[in-house]
């Protein structure tokens, strides 16, 4: 039997043994853990160390005494003299002190043909201060965003391009308007009075035929205007309170009488869900519907035209309304119905050759019905007749509608005449149209300033609700004055400033509004719509009187000179009193020589912008007064551009000539 002693040795041997195999394991694990972090530190190490070799941008190491410390393939590759030059390379040209501490500089650097992001980090090896220059090659990218400038400056130049074709259009326009209308409505004009003669049958038909083509050939007129302007972006809707039932009547009036002539019944029926007063642009709109009526007494032999008006309130609280025209006409097959709004187009050849027109009507009434905010919709059946829906969202003017929903007493076409107001012109003839025309409206309390500073002057003391400002004066023109009483208002921009300017070109409203102007009236004010202007403006309770009245017939004689003067502009200031119009004769023709010498005076001078503003003066003065041919001649001449500056002398020679004659017949007129 083995004794206890031994027996402890035994098992403390075996657990020395144990232990000591459990402690070699241990190490021979941990060795191995260490010897694999050390293979791939070591493995990181080298492939760090070969990075910027193998890097395929230019980089370099150098000291601040110019020693190349190191440069990978590409660094000199790029700059073979680099080790040569040191510090004076041409890398590091342009540097004030790259060696400093902390320093880090980024800029853009060309070297052969191409373009780097070049870094240089300042650092230090034992003990001397160096740089790393690193260099990334962005030449693609720098062609990249040079091509997009380049296509950038070359769209621009494309619109501005464009936009001086559109402005040259809208001029165009503008004066093609100017010098067509003119005489299509003298002709109009003058075949309307000839109509009115005892005549035999033979001639009054002639006649007849003239004024009747003369009209057709301005509707034409119209509709290529109103189609070009329309696809310049030019034509502007406006938002006016109306009374839709009184647009319907017009409508009406106007198309009765045709009507009546092809032995069909007009019919029209407005609903009582219609509100008395809406918002919206009642001129075009009625454009809209007379393109729609006279399309279908066009094309209707017999039966009946009927317009009607209904519509709902929508889920905006705007009032849709629901405008049908519908006839007993042709009809129109099913597969032509999709290309009548097109342009030039009409069903078929034998239409245009049958009925006329240009095929513009019903493509312009699309797109000032889309302009408006609405849509049109057709239904016809071929032999059975034709209806165009025409649905036109519009606002419905508050005061229109009472607390317990029902509508009030209309009271849309009333002008407040209580309002004090102030008319600016520097010239007395301008001012006595406008107070004359004012004063027929109703309006009582009215001063004048004949300049803008005076103007700006008695705003200081009197807060005019309602101001009339011509543009161009002297001194201080109707824009530099308009913004000279908006800085007197403050905030409170409560004045209403309306501008007298002889430009109806495209961008006056603009022009306007810039200065602080809330509206514009073109020269020659026409009463009719000077009262329409201020009836959007100032609204009133009352109805305003009688704005155009029946003027006094001329006396046409051989020797009248109508070609020269309008004489129905003098009656209408004179209303028949001779006594009256001498003093207007008087008047006029005493500013006429001195405006007519301040134009020679600077046509004589040269002064390209003293004439211009001379021109401008008459063309108001003479428009107002009747003299028409002249104020046709001081328009052109006003309307020239700096470019145009070679025109003075013809220009001047022209009104000068119409001056004479001018002269000739109203000296003749204040004898008699």
């Amino acid at each position: 039997m083995i004794s206890s002693p031994w027996i402890f040795c035994a098992l403390s041997f075996a657990g020395c043994l144990l232990f000591g195999l459990f402690l070699q394991t241990r190490y021979l694990r941990k060795s191995k853990s260490m010897q694999y972090q050390l293979h791939a530190a070591k493995r990181e190490t080298l492939e760090m160390s070969r990075l910027p070799l193998s890097n395929p941008y230019p980089m370099f190491q150098m000291s601040v005494q110019g020693d190349l410390i190191f440069a990978n393939a590409a660094a000199i590759e790029t700059f073979p003299d680099l080790e040569a030059q040191g510090v004076s390379h041409l890398s590091l040209k342009g540097l004030d002190n790259p060696f400093a501490a902390g320093t880090e500089i980024v800029r853009e650097f060309s070297h052969g043909g191409k373009v780097y992001d070049q870094t240089i980090i300042a650092g230090s090896v034992n003990g001397r201060e160096t740089v790393i220059v690193y260099h990334y090659d962005i030449t693609t990218r720098k062609l990249a965003e040079e091509e997009i400038k380049q296509a950038r400056k070359v769209a621009e130049m494309a619109r501005l391009a464009a936009e001086q074709a559109k402005e040259a259009r809208g001029e165009f326009l503008a004066n093609m308007s100017h010098e067509l209308r003119t005489p299509m409505n003298g002709i109009i004009g003058l075949s309307d009075l000839l109509k009115e003669m005892d005549m035999e049958e033979e001639q009054g038909t002639l006649v007849e035929a003239v004024n009747s083509s003369a009209k057709n050939l301005l509707i034409l007129l119209n509709d290529i205007l109103d189609f070009s302007k329309i696809e310049a972006g030019e034509l502007t809707i406006e938002n006016i309170a109306f009374n839709l039932r009184k647009v319907i009547e017009q409508i009406e009036a106007l198309q009765r009488p045709v009507a009546f002539q092809k032995g069909l019944e007009l019919i029209s029926h407005v609903d009582d869900v219609v509100p008395p007063t809406l918002i919206s642009d009642p001129t075009r709109l009625q454009q809209i519907l007379n393109n729609l009526i006279s399309n279908a007494l066009k094309f209707t032999e017999k039966g009946s035209v009927k317009l009607s008006v209904t519509g709902h309130v929508d889920d905006q609280k705007r009032f849709v309304a629901s405008i049908s025209v519908t006839d007993t006409g042709i009809g129109i097959p099913k597969d032509k119905q999709a290309q009548i709004f097109e342009k030039f187009q009409q069903a078929d050849t034998s239409t245009a050759r049958k009925y006329g027109g240009t095929g513009l009507g019903l493509s312009i009434t699309r797109d000032l019905t889309r302009l408006m905010d609405g849509q049109i919709e057709i239904e016809s059946e071929e032999g059975l007749g034709t209806s165009f829906t025409v649905r036109i969202p519009m606002a419905v003017e508050e005061k229109s509608v009472e607390k317990d929903g029902q509508p009030s007493e209309e009271k849309a076409g009333y002008i407040d005449v209580s309002k004090r107001v102030l008319i600016v012109d520097d010239h007395p003839i301008n001012l006595l149209f406008m107070r004359q025309a004012l004063q027929k409206m109703g309006f009582k309390h009215l001063d004048e300033a004949a300049s803008g500073r005076q103007a700006v002057e008695m705003f200081k003391l009197i807060q005019y609700p309602l101001i009339l400002m011509d543009v161009q004066m002297p001194e201080m023109n109707g824009f530099e004055a308009a913004s000279a009483v908006r800085r007197l208002e403050g905030e409170d921009k409560s004045a209403i400033i309306l501008a007298v300017t002889a430009d109806a070109m495209k961008g006056a409203a603009e022009k306007c509004k810039l200065a602080g102007m809330d509206d514009y009236i073109s020269k020659p004010v026409d009463k009719e719509k000077l009262a329409s202007l201020l009836m959007k403006w100032i609204p009133g309770e009352e109805p305003v009187e009688a704005v155009v009245e029946k003027l006094v017939e001329t006396e046409k004689t051989p020797d009248s000179n109508d070609d020269v003067m309008d004489w129905s502009h003098i009656q209408e200031f004179s209303e028949g009193d001779k006594e009256m119009e001498a003093q207007l004769l008087n008047i006029f023709i005493e500013n006429l020589k001195a405006d007519l010498k301040a134009l020679s005076d600077n046509f004589e001078n040269k002064n390209y912008e003293g004439w211009d503003c001379s021109a401008h003066k008459l063309y108001g003065a003479c428009a107002h007064i009747g003299a028409m041919s002249m104020a046709e001649a001081c328009d052109k001449a006003q309307s020239i551009s700096e470019d145009e500056v070679s025109l003075m002398p013809e220009l001047h020679q022209s009104i000068l000539q119409e001056y004479e004659k001018v002269m000739s017949v109203l000296q003749s007129r204040r004898a008699a």
